[in-house]
């Protein structure tokens, strides 16, 4: 058994005045024509209404059997063209998926080329509201559709993203800042948070976080998604996990044990802090004292209590 390690994490400091940081993990993909919103909310989990009415929607490309693919953000940029934000590593994996889908859809679908992903968050950032254009920046303002504290998507060529930043006296800060501050919040991101093919939706909590529409028409996975649903069958969760003395956490990955039973696997960290997904009935009895504590590779790791449903 690996022995637990001593070495206490230090944390990037939490922003206390509006902040900016780019975000070279995500990537944007352009899906245009008459037909292209009717097309992707044909395909995505959440609901594109709101897209229609100038906001953003938080959604993801499932299997057929309801696994997560993608994450995604969807926006419209202007009238038939919409930006599709996506993990930049798995960009041409989405790409070539919504093109089998094309069928007679009149759409074109490539790669956003020349735009790129930055975040302004913290406190002073206005968070809600509809999207708004650039103004002569050439940067699209999306308020992160996943809940409120989470900031403003910015889409825009790096330079005019700098500019932007600059412009409106964000604070540049490291990366790890943003990541810590979802990590907090429980908002997974990217393909350490929701691996391809190994998770339903309901489980990685798309649905606490605007990414399921239960009374949308269909869309793929939509028939084991709502199942899950209204069945009960939801056994796992994500949550958000602490080690206990301070100390790294292990990589995504690891397996999260409740004495000699796995309770489920961690997801990303930064530092002590970071994401699991766990079975709710063994992190139920670790909580409550019930059952064993939770642990990964030696560290002792408490699960913060969730209070929505």
């Amino acid at each position: 058994m690996t022995e637990p390690a001593t070495t206490t994490a230090t944390l990037p400091p939490r922003p206390t005045v509006p902040a900016f940081t780019r975000l070279p993990a995500r990537s944007l993909v352009v899906v245009e024509g008459e037909d292209a919103l009717k097309f992707l909310d044909g395909l995505v989990s959440g609901d594109l209404d709101p897209v229609a009415e100038g906001r953003a929607c938080y959604g993801a490309l499932l299997t057929p059997q309801g696994k997560i693919l993608h994450d995604l953000i969807v926006a419209r940029a202007d009238d038939n063209r919409l930006l599709v934000e996506c993990a930049t590593g798995l960009a041409a994996d989405l790409i070539r998926r919504l093109t089998l889908y094309k069928l007679r859809a009149k759409v074109k679908i490539a790669p956003a080329a020349g735009l790129a992903v930055a975040v302004a968050f913290g406190p002073g950032v206005q968070d809600a509201g509809p999207v708004v254009e650039g103004d002569g920046n050439d940067v699209l303002q999306v308020p992160d559709p996943r809940g409120t504290g989470l900031g403003l998507r910015l889409w825009g060529p790096e330079a005019a993203l700098e500019a932007f930043a600059a412009d409106t006296g964000l604070t540049p800060v490291p990366e790890a800042a943003w990541h810590l501050h979802r990590i907090e919040a429980g908002v997974p991101e990217g393909p350490e948070d929701l691996p391809p093919e190994q998770g339903l939706a309901l489980e990685h909590d798309l649905d606490r976080l605007n990414g399921v529409a239960f009374d949308k028409g269909c869309y793929v996975g939509q028939e084991v998604t709502t199942r899950s649903k209204f069945r009960g069958q939801v056994r796992k969760r994500l949550f958000v996990v602490d080690a206990t003395d301070g100390a790294p956490l292990p990589a995504p990955g690891t397996p999260v044990m409740a004495g000699e039973r796995e309770a489920g696997q961690l997801r990303s960290a930064i530092g002590p802090v970071g994401l699991a997904l766990l079975r709710i009935d063994r992190t139920t009895e670790a909580t409550d004292g019930s059952g064993p504590a939770l642990t990964a590779r030696g560290l002792t790791i408490t699960a913060r209590p969730r209070t929505d449903g």
